[in-house]
């Protein structure tokens, strides 16, 4: 490389590399690497901003562009805008402006069999499916992020020999595996890891090491479901199951959260804030209510959890599972920690209670939908 195109110089403007620092050879040999994939200096500052300049070629490779805009590919498809957005809210990713050039060639492929599929099924039925597989490939997705996380990254970050490009490497290599899936399975999985590794290293932030996460986990389940089912038709047991399964993964994607579980009657769920959780639960309060159907009640808790093959352990889930039980129809207790992180939400005290499986009683407050600051 000729003297004029050594990028030293435009790297340390740039503050990508500090020059007197002991790594420096280590950032230059990182910073090499990520510009052989023609990677701009632009795009690493912008990487670099956010703390994940090293994962930045993986990134790149996860989703490859050119990118296009979800209207572009509603135009293209001869599909309603609104039918991609449904079919996108109902697979479990957060809301994208629809102008945002945010979407893949593999994306287009998916979104053109889904609107192939619509020909041949119902738009309650293709919705459905999109929600089952949706919460399967996000489960699946959150296992090998964090089977990445805790075997591979972890390890090496914590061995002070490795370096910051060998570190890249690992990850970029493990970011390759992903192409084994086959070509249906791609585009969606990719999307969901590309969240999942998000959401991972924001409740990580402060202990990218340790096992365990902070996070606001929540119940919601409709009372007296068993005694009111038994004198429903199997028709209406079933379209009552699923509205509260689509209200409830509906709700949850719009706010960034995640489903964890659906169990007929019940879901549980987990997002990054507490404001998004309180967010969650009464908008599925306010959805189920007005309805002639079983009143809903929750119970929301944010504290550590253990996350481990996609499910979440540990007290914070039980108590909010607990609180959830004790709950009356309506009602959505939480726990100090919400309370503590609810912003805009306000709850009244109702007292100490005594969960089961937790040998002492614990303060809650109650949570309801006119408590919602507009």
């Amino acid at each position: 490389m000729a003297p004029s195109d050594d990028p030293t110089d435009a790297w340390v403007a740039a503050g990508l590399l500090d020059p007197t620092s002991p790594d420096a050879d280590s950032q230059s040999d990182l910073l090499n690497w990520i510009a052989s994939f023609g990677i701009t200096i632009e795009q690493m500052v912008k990487a670099k901003s956010s703390g994940h300049l090293d994962a930045l070629p993986g990134a790149m490779a996860l989703r490859p562009g050119p990118y296009s805009s979800l209207r572009d590919i509603a135009s293209l498809l001869g599909s309603p805008l609104e039918s991609l957005i449904d079919i996108r809210r109902a697979t479990g990713l957060p809301p994208v402006d629809p102008d945002e050039a945010a979407f893949t060639a593999s994306d287009i492929t998916m979104f053109r069999a889904f609107n192939d599929a619509a020909a041949l099924f119902s738009r309650d039925e293709l919705l459905h499916f999109s929600r089952v597989l949706g919460t399967s490939l996000r489960r699946i997705a959150e296992a090998a992020g964090e089977m990445f996380i805790l075997d591979v990254e972890a390890p090496l970050a914590a061995d002070s020999e490795v370096s910051l490009l060998m570190l890249a490497r690992q990850g970029y290599e493990a970011i390759l595996m992903t192409d084994a899936a086959t070509a249906v399975f791609e585009p969606l999985f990719r999307a969901q890891l590309e969240q999942s590794f998000h959401t991972s290293r924001l409740t990580r932030a402060d202990a990218p090491r340790d096992p365990m996460v902070s996070v606001a986990v929540g119940f919601v389940d409709l009372t007296g479901f068993t005694s009111q089912s038994q004198h429903l038709s199997s028709e209406q047991l079933l379209a009552l199951v699923l509205t509260f399964e689509a209200d409830a993964c509906d709700l949850v994607a719009d706010h960034g959260g995640r489903v964890i579980k659906l169990i007929g009657d019940e879901v549980m769920f987990t997002a990054v804030d507490a404001q998004s959780a309180c967010a969650i639960t009464l908008g599925l309060l306010e959805k189920v209510g007005p309805r002639d159907t079983p009143l809903p009640r929750g119970g929301l808790a944010f504290g550590p959890v253990i996350a481990h093959g996609g499910d979440l352990y540990g007290d914070t889930v039980n108590r909010a599972s607990r609180m959830a039980d004790i709950a009356i129809p309506g009602e959505v207790l939480i726990d100090a920690g919400i309370k503590s992180r609810a912003g805009s939400f306000s709850a009244s005290q109702a007292g100490r209670r005594l969960l089961k499986g937790f040998a002492e009683p614990i303060e809650v407050w109650s949570l309801s939908a006119a408590a919602k600051h507009q």
